[in-house]
């Protein structure tokens, strides 16, 4: 494109504001056009809006896990090698390495995200590692506070059954301190005043202290398991629920409800609500946060039972799966309607996600990905280095 060619406008159908055409506008992010099986303009269910040519209803780990990630491939492979390795472990029945996948696994692999999502630049050290050290803590002292150190959870449920008031304490009392202790550290992130205020930052903090959290509580409560030696004579099949309840569902469960909390947090209503919903996207991060951690509470009920130990196991699974589509859900909302940043509609900028090169909005007229899902270090550096309109070179005689 030359210097002297102007960047071609349409009027979006929502907003009414004359908006450079694509397929989406850059303004509000909905879809110029409109299209069948979409949902109401304010929702968008076709496409998410961190990650393109996904819809919102689609069940991908990588981009709900990991939305400022604009190519998630290696993330793909280190889930699917946290996944291996707890299953690997549980069939050589060998507890002390799968205490430590079921431990290390998810929250390393979330400490790399924040790593590759620029967060160690974008957060300031001291609330990384308070939100780190404020987990590890609360999830140590109140596995040792309930006295659940001896009793792993998922094998109360092999056994005889339990009067009503342990299954008071154990099924509803301890899982509702631990749901509570897992939404603290953003809690307490939040009333120090962070300096930004982005959705996906108070998901960061959210989901990282619940993770640390989760990891510390595991951790205490599984030493007693290294106790029966390298190669446990314990039945297999208790190490693989065991392992998928502890290592896979429970983290995610976690994750997905501390970074709705964090996210809900963190949201920031623009200036401009005539064609937002600030409101009411905060209502919708705040209740599916708390209907998932009281779904996840009800399971220490199951926990408690008499179930066998392979339902309780397609219980917590499912449980993971309705977490982790409500924070996808959530966040896509959240990134839709909150602030953005300054729009700069006559300046050209790189879009991460698709590769085109659009104006500089609140989202990506050709992908409708919001600029916002990407960090403010990677939208910074490519605001500094925007691409440069050339002039065609006159033929050589």
């Amino acid at each position: 494109m030359t210097d002297g060619e102007q960047v071609p406008t349409t009027e979006c159908r929502v907003c009414h504001t004359d908006v450079p055409a694509g397929d989406f506008c850059g303004l509000c992010g909905c879809h110029l056009t409109r299209r069948r099986w979409e949902g109401p303009d304010w929702l968008r269910l076709r496409d998410f809006s961190a990650a393109p040519n996904e819809s919102v209803l689609s069940p991908s780990l990588a981009s709900s896990l990991f939305p400022h990630l604009a190519h998630r491939g290696a993330f793909r492979l280190g889930l699917a090698a946290v996944l291996v390795s707890i299953v690997a472990c549980a069939v050589l029945r060998l507890p002390a390495a799968l205490v430590a996948v079921a431990v290390l696994g998810m929250p390393t692999l979330f400490l790399i995200y924040l790593r590759e999502s620029d967060a160690f630049r974008d957060l300031p050290a001291r609330t990384v590692a308070l939100t780190a050290v404020l987990g590890i803590a609360l999830g140590i002292g109140w596995v040792l506070l309930s006295g659940a150190v001896a009793a792993p959870s998922s094998s109360v449920a092999v056994g005889a059954g339990v009067g009503g008031a342990q299954m008071l304490r154990d099924g509803v009392a301890i899982p509702l301190g631990a749901a509570i202790l897992v939404m603290l550290p953003a809690l307490i992130v939040r009333l120090l005043g962070p300096p930004t205020r982005e959705a996906l930052d108070g998901f960061i903090i959210g989901a990282l202290g619940s993770l640390m959290c989760t990891g510390a509580a595991t951790l205490t409560r599984l030493i007693p398991q290294l106790r029966t030696g390298v190669v446990s004579k314990i039945p297999m099949s208790h190490f693989l629920v065991e392992a998928g309840i502890r290592g896979i569902t429970v983290p995610l469960i976690a994750a997905a409800a501390g970074g709705l909390i964090g996210a809900a947090l963190w949201f920031r209503r623009p200036e401009n609500t005539e064609h937002q919903h600030p409101g009411a996207v905060r209502l919708v991060l705040v209740s599916f946060a708390t209907a998932v951690l009281l779904v996840y509470v009800s399971l220490g009920l199951v926990d408690v039972s008499r179930m066998g130990q392979w339902l309780m196991l397609a219980l917590y699974v499912a449980v993971a799966v309705v977490a982790l589509m409500a924070l996808r859900l959530g966040l896509h909302l959240a990134l839709l309607h909150e602030a953005h940043d300054e729009i700069a509609a006559d300046e050209p900028l790189l879009c991460s996600h698709c590769g085109h090169i659009v104006p500089d909005m609140a989202f990506c007229p050709a992908c409708g990905v919001a600029t916002r899902a990407s960090s403010r270090s990677s939208r910074a550096l490519r605001r500094s280095e925007r691409p440069q309109r050339v002039d065609p070179e006159p033929e050589q005689q």
